[in-house]
């Protein structure tokens, strides 16, 4: 039996600039062969085959990229994420025809995601490709038309199916390492679920509007902070001393009276913050403002009742800084909560 070992990654920058540029590589490719009509897009069979080709193509690249030099391994792993990448969009392209749905597109980024997460072992593929498969669930319930009166239903659902795979991927401590780039995408994922609903609560279909009510989505992200102080302190025997109270309180009053992404955007900075991961913590960083400006922006009151929601909201928070120097709960660890 052959063993699968993990390829040598690149840092994170550069492995998004591989990423990008194979990208638009990709996206050339393709209208090079549509101009040179090398391949019939018309014919859904065949988009599978080729798409299924290029595929094959690329891991024979991979394999062979682990037995060359330095720039030969650079030149072949980006061909053949180039090469991944084109059959990936030539094989759903072929299912979307083929079923003639929006659905079809996300059941062919299923299908190709998981024939090929086994074998292809890159981890910038990996994330890409579950995060597509993910996102175009997400598409497919905010505006296919055809989902009808259920979509709310789905969308609470599909919350909760990326909610609990990110708690889970990223709270246990077992999760292989080739999984790590799953994780990732479903921490986006519902990053993009909950950005749309902070942006909007009513979509247009064709001559009515539905409306989705983020309060679901507001209690069950509320209650994960709170799971997540408990995680983060050691146990949940942990929630009943006085800081982890107060703080779940906030958490509580946050999920009732704030956009969700607030909560989410404070929940990912204090994994990132505990778990050392830079990442988690710099997109929680960033999403906090971005999130708190949609919240102070779509508020349906005047302009003086937005200026005083700000003067309140600072006070808070003023007030709550000085509470806790008073209190020595400033101090940057947890000895305070494992007493």
């Amino acid at each position: 039996m052959v063993r699968q070992q993990q390829e040598k990654e690149l840092p994170l920058y550069l492995r998004a600039l591989v990423g990008v540029g194979a990208f638009i590589a990709s996206f050339c490719f393709i209208g090079f062969l549509a101009a040179a009509d090398l391949i019939d897009f018309d014919h859904k069979g065949g988009l599978i085959v080729w798409g299924l080709f290029f595929v094959a193509s690329a891991i024979g690249l991979q394999r062979r990229a682990r037995h060359s030099t330095l720039v030969q391994h650079s030149f072949l792993m980006q061909s053949s994420f180039a090469s991944m990448a084109v059959g990936k969009a030539l094989f759903v392209l072929g299912i979307s025809e083929f079923l003639d749905s929006g659905w079809g597109a996300t059941l062919g980024l299923l299908i190709i995601t998981i024939l090929t997460y086994n074998i292809y072992r890159m981890s910038i593929d990996r994330f890409l490709s579950s995060f597509a498969v993910l996102f175009s669930f997400l598409a497919n319930i905010l505006w296919n038309e055809d989902v009808g009166g259920s979509r709310e239903l789905l969308l609470n659902s599909f919350f909760l199916l990326q909610f609990a795979g990110t708690a889970i991927l990223l709270t246990h401590g077992k999760i292989k390492r080739d999984y790590i780039p799953l994780s990732y995408a479903f921490a986006f994922s519902l990053c993009a679920t909950v950005l749309f609903l902070a942006s909007y609560t009513k979509f247009s279909y064709w001559m009515h509007q539905e409306h989705i009510h983020p309060m679901f989505i507001n209690i069950v992200l509320a209650c994960g902070l709170v799971a997540l102080f408990g995680w983060v302190a050691g146990s949940k025997e942990k929630l009943k001393t006085k800081p982890l109270i107060l703080a779940s309180a906030g958490a509580v009053l946050l999920g009732f009276i704030s956009a969700p992404g607030i909560v989410l955007a404070l929940g990912f900075m204090i994994l990132g913050y505990a778990k050392h991961e830079e990442l988690l913590t710099i997109a929680g960083t960033l999403l906090l403002p971005v999130f708190l400006w949609l919240y102070y922006y779509n508020l349906d009151i005047s302009l003086l009742g937005k200026s005083a929601v700000l003067i309140g909201s600072g006070a808070v928070l003023l007030a709550g800084h000085f509470y806790l120097k008073h209190k020595g709960w400033d101090k940057g660890d947890l000895s305070c909560v494992q007493k």
